[in-house]
């Protein structure tokens, strides 16, 4: 009788089981939400959680794409009303501008370079390559001679 009114036993490691599959579920729905509030808002959501054994998970939601987030920044550096400024602002926003355009020219010559590397990867590239040099070199006469017809006329 007194074993039909008594508890179950939970082992150490049915508990841990039951806290990590609860862990997950929370965490999920924590996750969904900071994605959900990140992409409404258009902002960076940070995240951290703490599992059962104490660890931190940390996670970095973030709401509008890079390269929005640099259109932003790059329209609102060039609306700026310059001929309100003094010295210093007028400093600061000259390398506000730099700094932008490096960014703008870095972000060019990464994806020159993977045009360039898929390019050359692919087969016979140095067929293409020869032919389009002959084309170069062809077109680089042509105009010369054009030139110099020109030249000739004009005399």
């Amino acid at each position: 009788m007194a074993a039909a009114g008594a508890a179950p036993v939970v082992t150490g490691q049915q508990q841990q089981q039951v806290e990590a599959a609860l862990f997950a579920s929370k965490h999920a729905e924590l996750l969904s939400e900071a994605r959900a509030v990140a992409r409404e808002h258009g902002v960076t959501v940070s995240t951290v959680a703490f599992r059962p054994d104490g660890t931190a998970v940390a996670h970095e939601l973030i709401g509008v794409a890079r390269e929005e987030r640099l259109r932003g920044m790059v329209g609102r550096a060039v609306a700026r009303d310059v001929s309100a400024m003094g010295a210093r602002e007028v400093a600061a926003h000259q390398r506000q501008l730099h700094a932008l355009r490096a960014v703008v020219l870095r972000e060019l010559q990464a994806k020159k370079a993977a045009a360039a590397a898929k390019d050359d990867a692919g087969p016979g590239a140095k067929t293409k390559r020869a032919l389009e040099q002959r084309e170069t070199d062809g077109a680089g006469a042509a105009g010369n001679a054009a030139e110099s017809n020109k030249a000739r006329r004009t005399e």
